[in-house]
């Protein structure tokens, strides 16, 4: 996947009297064109990083880049943060804090001035995370607050941190967040296949069930994909050919080929579900990404928030298929499912550090999170911001890609035992709404949280939307 075409589906847009590229135009310099997107890619296999690629008919296929050594790929991203960044912004930082009030009054400021909206704002300044949310009412200020680092595209386009290796947060994904949120009872994504493709499926494993050679059943497995046909890709709750749609996708997806073996991520110990099960085991699974958080910390005056726990869990479900192709619930959950999904969950930020996609899933759910809390605790409402800039999309209208809607059924086979199974059902469900009235709010005993919302305050000498 080129960089241009990696640009072609990414980017945050602002229309005053014309359209202004929030970030850089795919015209510039190709270095510093790569900061206009971050990628639809991430994700490692070996020496490889990869993504996915989405055409314009919707198909989605794995991506793969060939990479240089770690060391000399971190020296490439080093010297292209040093270029293109300023020196604060490119210096790591335990807590960086971003005023989103003061970040939307500084994009109408370029926007007004026709003039592009630099990379720093686009990737929130190199925040990675939102650990607190601070409240300013008497000064009208809303403050997210995380650690944050220079950053920079790797080889296929995707921003990553230059040391960690994390992406940071995006401006756009948090729009489609603040837009959608409210409305939206559901967000995610659903790969699926199709009723006819698993009819076709099921009756072609009655016909091919018996004993036979490797060669055969190498040829087997082939057929049960071609049999089985493409699956269908739905995304719901966001714009399905937003960059935040994109991160649910390929998170399922790469979930999916390393449940079956296609893809290994360098983990110690790390087992693939085909690894994990036995013979004439299931070949029908569900796992699908859902948040994860500890209790939320919250100050006694209501004006500091702390968001703790790694974000996102797997869970698991068995599946039977009928003849028709109609799935149900398995009546009993084969263990094979609940070790691989367990194992997903305990290392997750294993894999989260060498599949960047995954962090990158951490990143959209806090920003989903954040417009939960948003609209639960009436914060902007508190400090008498309208967020009218970021809530219009004809004056912010976001770029768009091509919507994914279909992916290819893969199969895999392990040789001990020849058992055989398939890539079926899952997907991405976050429920924002949902998980702040079930997580629980601690008030008690904050005091340091209650210092930091007065430490983390911006002074009346400080103009810049973020500050260290």
């Amino acid at each position: 996947m080129t960089t241009d075409s990696v640009l072609a589906n990414c980017g945050l847009f602002f229309r005053l009297a014309m359209i202004l590229v929030f970030g850089l135009t795919v015209g510039e310099s190709a270095a510093l064109a790569q900061f206009a997107g971050g990628g639809q890619g991430g994700g490692n296999q070996g020496n490889n990083v990869g993504g996915i690629a989405i055409d314009a008919s919707g198909v989605v296929t794995p991506a793969f880049a060939k990479e240089t050594t770690a060391r000399l790929n971190q020296r490439r991203q080093e010297a292209l943060a040093a270029e293109h960044l300023s020196s604060d912004v490119n210096t790591a930082s335990p807590l960086r804090k971003v005023s989103l009030v003061r970040l939307e009054k500084a994009s109408r400021e370029f926007a007004e001035q026709d003039k592009h909206v630099p990379v720093e704002m686009q990737f929130l300044a190199g925040l990675q995370r939102i650990d607190y949310v601070f409240v300013y009412p008497e000064t009208g200020d809303i403050v997210i607050a995380g650690p944050a680092e220079g950053f920079a595209p790797n080889v296929i386009g995707r921003v990553l941190g230059t040391s960690t290796g994390r992406p940071p947060l995006r401006l756009d994904d948090l729009i489609v967040a603040l837009r959608t949120v409210p409305d939206a009872s559901l967000i995610g994504c659903s790969i699926d296949p199709t009723q006819q493709g698993l009819a076709r499926f099921s009756d072609y494993l009655k016909q091919n069930s018996f004993a036979t050679t490797t060669a055969v059943i190498q040829r087997r497995f082939h057929a049960m994909a071609e049999a089985m046909g493409t699956q269908d890709v739905s995304v719901f709750g966001v714009p399905p050919n937003s960059h935040f749609a994109s991160v649910l996708v390929e998170a399922d997806y790469r979930m999916k080929l390393m449940s079956v073996g296609l893809e290994r991520p360098k983990i110690s110990k790390w087992k693939s579900h085909l690894q994990l099960i036995g013979t004439g085991g299931n070949t029908l699974q569900r796992w699908w990404f859902t948040p994860l958080y500890d209790a939320f910390k919250q100050s006694q005056d209501g004006n500091a928030f702390q968001f703790s726990g790694q974000r996102v869990q797997l869970m698991s479900q068995s599946e039977q298929v009928s003849a028709s192709g109609k799935r149900s619930a398995a009546a009993m959950q084969a263990q094979s499912i609940e070790k691989f999904a367990k194992q997903f969950t305990e290392r997750y930020e294993d894999v989260a550090e060498v599949s960047p996609i995954f962090a990158e899933l951490q990143n959209i759910i806090d920003l989903a999170i954040l417009a939960a809390l948003f609209e639960k605790e009436q914060l902007p409402q508190r400090v008498g911001w309208s967020m009218e800039l970021f809530l219009d999309p004809a004056r912010t209208p976001l770029a768009e890609g091509n919507s994914p809607s279909k992916v290819a059924s893969v199969c895999n086979y392990r040789k001990a035992g020849s058992s055989i199974i398939g890539l079926v059902g899952g997907g991405v469900t976050i429920s924002p709404t949902q998980l702040l009235r079930q997580v629980e709010f601690n008030r008690e005993g904050n005091r340091e949280l209650e210092s930091s919302v007065r430490d983390s305050a911006p002074s009346s000498e400080v103009n810049t939307w973020w500050w260290d």
